[in-house]
């Protein structure tokens, strides 16, 4: 490659990755009365233990919700799921633990809003210069005033970045973003069919009780349903 063609790149880049960390991002009225500044400091942390750092993001959560593991545990568990994507992998090994998998909205309000409820969040991000590829962490926290967050990533304990600059990187990985929540502890802002069928996934992995304890619990948050 000429050399002036690769100098060309490096500067769009740059040039690219100073728009991203400059840019802000508009925020939901509802999202503007959170917190300014949210972090989950209690949650645990373990070095990443493969390329995307998968099992060990899972770990941290895991952990979180008093579920003693390990990314070494995690990643047979990940193995013997025989799952077609590391996505579906990691919700196969947060089940057997009786946890439910809640989808996030795609949004960025909506990541916010469960941090702000004390819920870390699982994402994947593409990342395109120390991590290539897509990547697993766990959001933490957030500073609104800022626009920066806080993610458990790779070997990163406290990583700091942009709102603007994570969006593009989670919109880049499919918007990809859960919640692991106890079957009698619902995540901020339920949404009914959100949960029975978070539910209906423990019920077909073989996990009654927990899919049953869930059920109890959308009978008692959504009462007029007629569950």
């Amino acid at each position: 490659m000429p050399k002036s063609s690769l100098c060309c790149r490096v500067f769009s880049l740059a040039s690219l990755l100073l728009l991203a960390a400059c840019a802000r991002v508009p925020l939901a009225p509802e999202t503007l009365r959170l917190p300014e500044r949210v972090e989950l400091s209690d949650v645990p942390f373990f070095q990443q233990s493969d390329a995307q750092g998968g099992a060990s993001a899972l770990a941290a959560l895991l952990n979180h919700h008093g579920v003693i593991s390990s990314p070494g545990l995690l990643e047979q568990r990940i193995q013997q799921a025989g799952a077609v994507t590391p996505q579906t992998g990691l919700e196969f090994a947060a089940r057997s633990h009786d946890l439910l998998v809640y989808p996030v909205e795609a949004n960025f309000d909506a990541l916010l809003q469960q941090v702000a409820a004390g819920h870390p969040v699982l994402v994947l991000q593409h990342k395109t210069l120390a991590w290539p590829g897509a990547q697993f962490a766990v959001l933490v926290g957030y500073d609104k005033r800022e626009q920066t967050l806080v993610l458990r990533s790779g070997n990163t304990r406290r990583g700091y970045t942009r709102f603007a600059s994570f969006d593009s990187a989670w919109e880049e990985a499919g918007r990809w973003a859960v919640v692991l929540a106890p079957a009698d502890q619902l995540p901020a802002q339920p949404q009914l069919n959100t949960w029975l069928q978070a539910a209906e996934a423990l019920r077909k992995q073989g996990r009654d009780e927990a899919a049953q304890r869930a059920l109890r619990t959308a009978r008692k948050q959504w009462p007029a349903a007629g569950l």
